[in-house]
């Protein structure tokens, strides 16, 4: 009887969530799965073939292995001689937050650093003093499949970020980011079957309601099924802002002893309302009407209208194949498609034109709506063998990548609007008028790529090293309306990545490596007058020493680095040029793991010096990158109490001072933020339930932050205040 109860909540539940997943568009045909009676018997774990055992590290915050792409699937963290932190789901569920749920994971890395001018539209961040965006992040290894959006986060097990070596690494990419990169990598059926229903409230009304559901079934359990979905509604803790959306990922995977086969699919949609935004001062603006940065506890949270509008759409499909031919040569096949619109994007950035606090802020209705499809195709084989007492894992693969960017040319109106950032807006005509009209291919970009390297091992394990080569291709053309062709470019590079890591002991290790990517091009800010013009791609070229320390049940590394990229600004003219390039080092200290039987730390710090060399006429040489601190750190704590299923959780983050623009002259001090949380398990009913309560900003500190981004030469963020945040789930 108690069986066929939860037989019967499981499919009802599941139905009806699936089917409120898929309903936002009409034309989508439903996934299924929802309406097939499925049991939900108890089982015993069990082993499925060719799939590894758990390997997170006590505390549960951190895995063992992360997927480094060409140098090796599951590889061991502390034994692989690049910097790379792998952190689990509970790491993401702790630090969920509405319109920050990425963005506030990942500073637990202390060398990513997110400046408040990151919010659903504005999605970049910092991985050791160099811009990354979040087109750059990849989807179980593969490149292109994430776009510049609110990142939803429920799908995501695995959470791996590398700061370092990435061109070998991480393949064809959009973007690129020369200092690392981020991977997703998405949740599969384990041994155990999944049901997990969780509700949660965030101030000021904010509720999502989700569910995770997986299972594994056939021969062997062969097959796996893992669906995740939510939806979600509300305001934030800034006055205006509204968000609605919901998301649906089903992971479809076959593992045996000499295959493995997975089909993603993803749909995700958000209406965002009121979205808070820059703050810019022009430069000739400061030092004569603007002379001080304005307190940041006296201004109001929000200086945008409640009709702004952030709107898209993003599906991914998905299909990954490897096949064992026999024990020394396996091949495989990767496949994906991407599809985002963006049928509504209606904001703008306000300027801030005296001491007293006027802004002025333009919303123009003219061409607002964008489509992208990106393509991506990999393949190849990897050899493993062994010459004499040495071991070779090789890989030789293929890369193509390939995007088109549509427009929409159309003539609406323009909304000028006045305000003040002590008491908001103060003129306000409302939305303007934004037609669809003529749509038009605006852009073009492939990348296309051969990878070579080889993995080895020596002296019984204690040796490891490391070497690639990537021969890469970018093409990216411009089209103006009529189709024809107005800017195009088009450059090839070998890059290498060399590394090499040497174990003194079993527990401590030696490691060095150099890195050079070729990067794509940066596509201009539209607030410049050379808007959407895409920049010649550029080399990167980064050098990395550091130690590992693998204390069994916690790790620690310390990490040494230098990185020379090209870079770009925006000249007095206002045009985005590529002028001269950045030179950031510094010395990162990371910790994660059980550091004592009821503790867990996880974070760590970084001291950076990253300035500008070779600008135009040495105008900034000298300076340091705007948006880069000196140092940056951050700390989670994870207490196991006396109380049987009770942890409490703290996290401590630190930005040091920056400067808001290249010319070094808007200095925008330094800020702590404290988090504070709860977690309890129980049961209820005899179901497992779990009870979260964070607080992320406990002391409601109101605090400026910069970003190295192009378009934020100039520009302040003001950060959230606090947000409450509870939720429960159920495991059925």
């Amino acid at each position: 009887m108690e069986t066929m109860k939860k037989k019967r909540l499981s499919a009802a539940i599941l139905a009806a969530l699936l089917s409120m997943s898929v309903s936002a568009h009409a034309s989508e045909k439903s996934a299924g799965g929802g309406t097939n009676t499925v049991d939900t018997y108890e089982l015993d774990p069990v082993d499925v073939e060719g799939r590894s055992t758990d390997d997170t590290m006590p505390g549960g915050n951190v895995a063992r292995t992360a997927s480094l792409g060409a140098l090796g699937e599951d590889a061991a963290v502390m034994e692989t001689p690049v910097n790379v932190t792998s952190y689990t789901d509970a790491v993401l569920k702790k630090n969920f937050v509405p319109t920050r749920a990425f963005l506030n994971a990942a500073t637990n890395n202390p060398s990513v650093q997110v400046g408040g001018a990151s919010t659903d539209n504005n999605v970049e961040l910092q991985i050791r003093g160099v811009e990354f965006n979040t087109h750059d992040i990849l989807l179980d290894g593969v490149p292109g499949m994430i776009m510049m959006q609110n990142q939803p986060t429920n799908y995501i097990g695995r959470m791996e970020i590398i700061t370092g070596p990435n061109a070998v690494v991480s393949g064809t990419g959009t973007m690129q980011s020369a200092a690392g990169f981020v991977n997703f990598v998405p949740k599969k059926a384990g041994p155990r079957p999944v049901f997990d229903i969780t509700q949660s409230y965030a101030s000021s009304r904010y509720l999502t309601t989700g569910i995770d559901w997986g299972r594994r079934f056939g021969k062997n359990q062969q097959f796996g099924i893992r669906i995740n979905t939510e939806a979600y509604t509300g305001r934030t803790t800034s006055p205006g802002e509204e968000l609605r959306g919901r998301d649906l990922y089903i992971n479809i995977d076959r593992d045996t002893a000499r295959s493995k086969s997975s089909l993603l699919y993803g749909y995700d949609t958000s209406t965002h309302h009121g979205m808070p935004e820059v703050l810019r001062i022009k430069d000739a603006n400061w030092g004569t009407n603007v002379t001080h940065l304005p307190s940041a506890s006296a201004v109001v949270k929000n200086f945008m209208p409640s009709w702004a509008l952030v709107k898209h759409t993003h599906r991914v499909y998905l299909f990954q194949h490897e096949q064992k031919f026999n024990e020394h040569i396996t091949g495989y096949v990767k496949a994906g498609l991407m599809h985002r619109d963006w049928p509504g994007y209606l904001t703008s950035k306000p300027w801030l034109q005296n001491d007293a606090g006027d802004y002025t802020l333009s919303i123009d209705g003219s061409s607002t709506m964008g489509k992208t499809n990106r393509r991506v195709f990999m393949t190849g084989v990897k050899l493993n063998f062994d010459t004499g007492a040495v071991n070779h894992a090789m890989t030789i693969g293929y890369d193509y990548l390939s995007q088109h960017g549509w427009s929409n040319e159309a003539t609406g109106t323009t909304s000028n609007m006045t305000g003040n950032i002590y008491r908001g807006l103060i003129t306000d005509p409302g939305a303007p008028h934004a037609p669809e009209g003529q749509w038009y291919v605006g852009s073009k970009l492939n990348n296309r790529s051969v990878v070579f390297a080889d993995a080895i091992t020596a002296l019984d394990g204690r040796l490891k090293l490391i070497a690639g080569l990537r021969r890469q291709t970018i093409y990216t053309r411009n089209f103006s309306k009529t189709g024809a062709l107005t800017k195009s470019y088009e450059k090839s590079a070998t890059t290498p990545t060399f590394a090499a890591l040497y174990k003194l002991s079993p527990r401590t290790a030696l490691y060095v490596n150099y890195a050079e990517s070729l990067t794509s091009g940066a596509t201009t800010p539209n607030t410049v007058v050379n808007k959407n013009e895409v920049m010649p791609p550029t080399k990167t070229k980064q050098y990395e020493f550091g130690a590992k320390w693998d204390m069994g049940d916690w790790g620690t590394t310390l990490s040494l680095f230098r990185i020379k990229q090209p870079t770009g600004l925006v000249n007095a003219a206002n045009y985005y040029v590529m002028d001269g390039e950045t030179r950031s080092q510094g010395v990162e200290w990371n910790i994660f793991g059980k550091v004592a039987p009821r503790l867990s730390l996880t974070g760590g710090m970084m001291l950076l010096d990253a300035k500008y060399e070779k600008t135009d006429g040495g105008v900034n040489d000298g300076n340091r990158v705007f948006g880069t601190p000196r140092f940056n750190a951050t700390m989670a704590l994870d207490w196991e109490t006396p109380v049987r299923g009770l942890n409490v959780y703290g996290r401590l983050l630190h930005m040091g001072s920056t400067y808001a623009d290249s010319k070094n002259r808007i200095e925008v001090p330094s800020w702590t933020r404290f988090d504070l949380g709860a977690q309890y398990e129980t049961k209820i009913d005899g179901y497992p339930t779990t009870f979260n309560l964070m607080i992320y900003n406990v002391l409601n500190k109101m605090y400026w932050s910069s970003t190295t981004v192009k378009w934020s030469d100039g520009g302040l963020m003001l950060n959230p205040g606090r947000t409450f945040m509870l939720s429960a789930a159920v495991s059925l």
